[in-house]
Formats: C-alpha cells, structure tokens, sequence
C-alpha cells in the first residue's frame, strides 16, 4: 500500500510524539555504563572526523564582534 504525502503527515503525526516518549523513557532508565557505551563511538567519530584547529578562535570572535558593532550603528 501506497501512502499519500498528507497520509505520511499525519501518521508522523501520531506516531512521532509516542516515538518521543519512548526515546524520553529510554534515557531516563539508561545507567551511567549504557551510556558511555552509546556516547564513546560518537566521540571517537568526532575526534577521527574533525579538523585540527591551529587557532583557538578568538581572532575570528573578535572579527565577528566587530562586524556585528558596525552593523549595529
């Protein structure tokens, strides 16, 4: 069976806010190990993934503070 896209909606409609409780209960049951074990792999994709930073970003804050002070006046 085929859904139509205003079918689709409204299935997501009542399907999502369940889907948010059960996300919402599973998080509130989890223990401190479960949760490493679900946060480490994202870490470690994070630190693989990224680029190596050689500025802490303070001369681009400061670039943007000023951009926002001339747009400001």
């Amino acid at each position: 069976m085929t859904m139509t896209a205003e079918q689709w909606v409204a299935h997501w409609q009542r399907v999502g806010p369940i889907l948010e409780q059960i996300n919402a209960e599973e998080l509130r049951t989890m223990d401190a190990r479960e949760a490493t074990q679900k946060i480490l792999p994202m870490c470690d994709w994070c630190f693989e993934n990224s680029e190596r930073r050689t500025t802490s970003g303070l001369v681009e804050q400061q670039r943007y503070f000023a951009k926002m002070r001339t747009e400001e006046t």
